[in-house]
């Protein structure tokens, strides 16, 4: 449908999307041109490339447009941009980086972002040009630094000025002592993400960006309103996991990815403290747990399915010892609907067994477990409406270690009829 004909379109949402752009972006004078109403104009992370010129044009002729969220482009020609959009509520994008590595002079003094701006998401912004939000910081309410060239320093100088964040993405350089102003200064936090950072890109990196115990402690003591929380860590202990459960009273997501940079971790197993985070979160409806070996036993196991009650998706990753403790976990958790596992030890008879235990279940996924050459020890899973593909990677596919799958799920259309060769559905629905 060409962009003229949208004279009414309030909503575009094209964010991660794989498009070809044919006439570079003149399908944005086009939408300027044609449409007054936009609210939400979101291509970030995409292709595609819009010019200065034709953003402000853009934002100029939509004055209801809120959210604007862009591809690269150079951030000092967004100025003309930012004085006309006065009801802009949220912007990503932009780039720091030089267009063609012209060398030019940043002058960031004169620099202006609506008052009504409140969530940031800047795209390759370094050291020098954190003065372009220092101005704006206290109003802030969403900053996303993950695409940022910074070190723990510049997370720490620029967090300190925002004591209204209600949420903070960033990258694991931040470090402990980022997390810590995090803790001081961000009491009205309600989401925290702290993804792995590209130890190999240049500026990702830091001495002192790593996230411990340390971190852990200081966001759960410090930021009680917490709901959502996704962290990557390089070590963690119990006492951690228990200030989680004490403190975070709030959470109804809790993801915790344990990293494999340290040759060895503080404390083994995590199991007290599991039990601890998960009876004290109650609020908690999606859990993921993804360590290694070690971490969590079939005594731990045990706690999860004790202490989920209310959790409808779980993703658990190199946990249990045997299958006694895919099968205690399963006669808890009364409540899940979706259970993803990775790196287990499990067999397909405890498997299919902890399929049928779980009474709410409605899809399971399993990478990496006991696997048989067929698949036979799933007959226990069989039922109705229930489809169980069992997955064989080509050995020259993307799966390096050629590892199987198993995917299960409630389906009322029956058997599929599309499964490529890799895919055997073992049981089709009835």
């Amino acid at each position: 449908m060409s962009v003229v004909m949208c004279r009414k379109l309030e909503t575009l949402f094209l964010e991660e999307s794989a498009i070809a752009e044919k006439e570079n972006d003149e399908w944005i004078r086009e939408l300027a041109t044609n449409n007054s109403v936009l609210e939400t104009l979101n291509f970030f992370l995409t292709d595609l490339r819009a010019s200065p010129e034709h953003l402000t044009l853009l934002v100029r002729n939509c004055q209801r447009l809120k959210t604007l969220k862009i591809s690269e482009c150079f951030m000092p020609d967004l100025t003309g941009l930012f004085r006309i959009a006065q009801t802009l509520q949220e912007f990503a994008g932009g780039s720091f980086e030089e267009p063609d590595q012209q060398v030019v002079n940043r002058n960031y003094e004169n620099y202006y972002f609506p008052p009504s701006l409140h969530r940031l998401s800047l795209l390759y912004m370094g050291t020098n040009d954190l003065q372009i939000l220092f101005p704006y910081s206290a109003a802030l309410k969403k900053l996303d630094l993950q695409f940022a060239f910074l070190n723990t320093e510049d997370h720490c100088q620029i967090v300190q000025r925002c004591p209204n964040l209600e949420t903070l993405e960033a990258r694991d350089v931040i470090g402990d002592r980022g997390l810590q102003v995090v803790a001081q200064t961000c009491k009205k936090l309600q989401r925290l993400r702290v993804e792995r950072g590209d130890d190999d890109h240049g500026g990702l990196e830091d001495e002192q960006g790593r996230i411990s115990q340390v971190g852990v402690m200081a966001v759960a003591q410090g930021c009680p309103e917490l709901t959502y929380w996704a962290i990557h860590v390089s070590d963690i202990t119990n006492a951690a996991l228990e200030a989680v459960g004490t403190f975070s009273r709030n959470l109804n997501d809790f993801r915790l990815v344990l990293l494999d940079r340290e040759a060895h971790i503080t404390e083994l197993p995590l199991d007290n403290g599991v039990r601890a985070l998960l009876r004290g979160c109650t609020k908690l409806r999606r859990f993921a747990f993804y360590v290694r070996a070690g971490v969590l036993t079939d005594v731990g196991l045990g706690y999860v399915g004790e202490f989920s009650k209310g959790i409808r998706y779980m993703l658990l990753g190199n946990v249990g010892e045997s299958d006694n403790g895919i099968l205690q976990l399963s006669r808890g958790c009364p409540s899940l609907q979706k259970l993803e596992l990775r790196g287990c030890l499990f067999s397909e008879h405890a498997l299919a067994v902890a399929a049928l235990q779980l009474k709410s279940l409605r899809y399971l996924w399993v990478q990496g477990y006991r696997s048989s050459p067929t698949g036979a020890g799933l007959m226990a899973m069989v039922r109705p409406f229930w489809n169980i593909e069992f997955i064989v990677p080509d050995q020259d596919g993307p799966c390096p270690d050629f590892r199987k799958q198993i995917l299960a799920y409630y389906s009322l259309a029956g058997r599929r009829t599309d499964c490529p060769p890799s895919v055997i559905p073992l049981y089709p629905a009835f």
